[in-house]
């Protein structure tokens, strides 16, 4: 692959590489390292990027496995990585009221500290299915697993997280 073919796959694959980098770091900073440290791997291994395949699936596989040891090094230091507060929510319609916007500011707030706590075999389906809307074939290409085993982690997930969502108060949610 040359530089330029290699350019233009980030110019059509980079946002969302760097969309999925900071859904499983879950801050700029991490994400802003891992995204880098992504282009940088994958431009040093160009020449086992299959054009006609799928080069977003290898992009974000190799991202997956650079943050698997970027976790297992937090791991050793026992260190936790926040996520920070401005970043957890999204914008609300302009005509909900503030009773109705403070409720779904509180959901929203505990749904992604229960995927941002959960463990990273269930995390990252749930970021690439949920949040990056992608299909289960994509996702057993990423992680390279069987599709099974995409379906059973994410069942496993929404349980995980709906157990913490009702510890958090949101019967419902």
């Amino acid at each position: 692959m040359t530089t330029g073919e290699f350019e233009n796959l980030l110019s059509v694959y980079g946002d969302d590489i760097y969309r999925f980098c900071f859904h499983l770091m879950r801050s700029r900073e991490n994400a802003d390292d891992l995204y880098q440290d992504t282009v940088l791997t994958a431009f040093r291994k160009a020449d086992f990027i299959n054009i006609s395949e799928n080069p977003k699936a290898y992009l974000l596989s190799v991202a997956v496995k650079l943050s698997h040891n970027f976790f297992r090094k937090e791991k050793r230091k026992s260190e936790k990585i926040i996520m920070s507060a401005d970043e957890t929510l999204d914008m609300l319609p302009d005509n909900a009221d503030i009773q109705t916007e403070t409720e779904n500011a509180a959901l929203k707030t505990a749904l992604r500290k229960a995927v941002a706590e959960l463990d990273e075999k269930y995390r990252v389906p749930v970021v690439l299915y949920y949040f990056d809307e992608q299909n289960l074939e994509f996702i057993s290409e990423v992680m390279k697993i069987p599709q099974g085993t995409v379906k059973s982690r994410l069942h496993k997930a929404r349980t995980l997280i709906a157990e913490k969502l009702r510890k958090e108060g949101f019967d419902n949610g």
